[in-house]
């Protein structure tokens, strides 16, 4: 890594921004959450600035070495007299104000007899994303299934957490993928993201400064999970189960015994990696990507060291040299 951050955007109204950039923020979060950027310029005595709906493209690393961090839509730009500012807010996936598929909307319909990746095909093409779904959910198929008042970003994204899975739009593709998978959302693998402690993790030089905490809830841990299902045939329902005491009762009852397993799987897996999480504040890494993989080496203390699922990445930089990001990720076992 380089010692000079450096970050730049492209589109209309470029020149302008890059040269007159106060500073910004970049979210990139899993699931629901569209990736988000917020960019502070100064307008005094300027004009030409991009309009609502327009694209830019964000750049950023360090010393001439930039990673492309993707396509936006601006979404809103909000002006400021004094100082003499303005903020554009874009996100990546291509939501419009006039919405024209209504992808906002809350629906209420049924979905029967289909296997979970067509269902996601079926919403998703209809508001002109391309999905791209995980193999493994081809084979997941859905007896029966509700969309009660919930908007159709609400409906996968529930579908997927049940499965300890995400749903979530980026660009132009809706994505649908196991969580913690080195993968980004749109299917390219990216590397695993190492981070030591220097010897001199000294508060006084923020360009290399690392914090962490780990948060392990004192909730009690499941080691398995029971869940309910009903023969529709003769009315009786049944208990089937994933792992060993102390178990995790799931209230909803299911149409089958093996859809009442995979439910039942799938919450085992995201009970046992999501038993502890930890918060990051380390020098700014254009490579550190929510969904990715992040190993904390042998410098860390040794409750903290391991491989960690990155959930969420807030990267903030100005023109006075600042580059950091703030990490939140859970423990994986993989």
């Amino acid at each position: 890594m380089g010692l000079i951050p450096q970050f730049r955007m492209s589109g209309p109204g470029a020149d302008v921004i890059n040269s007159r950039l106060i500073s910004w923020e970049r979210i990139d979060a899993s699931g629901i959450q569209s990736d988000q950027i917020t960019l502070t310029v100064d307008t005094a005595g300027q004009t030409g600035l991009p309009k609502e709906g327009g694209s830019i493209h964000w750049f950023e690393g360090y010393d001439g070495n930039l990673v492309d961090k993707g396509e936006f839509k601006i979404t809103r730009i909000i002006p400021r007299l004094f100082p003499p500012t303005v903020t554009i807010v874009a996100t990546s996936a291509p939501f419009q104000v006039d919405d024209k598929t209504r992808f906002k909307e809350r629906r209420t319909r049924s979905f029967e007899n289909i296997s979970l990746a067509e269902l996601f095909r079926h919403v998703v093409t209809a508001h002109d994303f391309s999905p791209r779904v995980a193999s493994e959910f081809e084979s997941i198929k859905l007896v029966h299934v509700d969309q009660v008042d919930e908007t159709d970003s609400a409906f996968l994204t529930r579908l997927a957490k049940e499965r300890d899975a995400v749903a979530k739009p980026v660009n132009n593709l809706y994505v649908l993928a196991r969580r913690g998978q080195i993968k980004t959302m749109t299917g390219q693998d990216i590397p695993l993201v190492s981070i030591g402690v220097d010897n001199n993790n000294d508060l006084s030089d923020l360009g290399q400064f690392i914090n962490c905490q780990l948060d392990k809830p004192s909730r009690t841990n499941f080691s398995g999970v029971k869940a309910k299902w009903t023969d529709n045939s003769s009315g009786e329902e049944h208990a089937v189960q994933d792992g060993q005491a102390p178990f995790k009762k799931l209230r909803q009852s299911y149409d089958s015994e093996s859809v009442a397993k995979q439910a039942c799987r799938y919450e085992l897996t995201k009970v046992q990696r999501q038993g502890s999480n930890i918060r990051l504040d380390l020098p700014g890494d254009p490579y550190l990507v929510a969904e990715g993989m992040l190993m904390l080496k042998n410098s860390f203390p040794p409750e903290m060291m391991g491989n960690w699922s990155i959930d969420k990445v807030t990267a903030r930089g100005d023109t006075k040299g600042g580059y950091r990001c703030a990490v939140l990720a859970t423990h994986t076992s993989k």
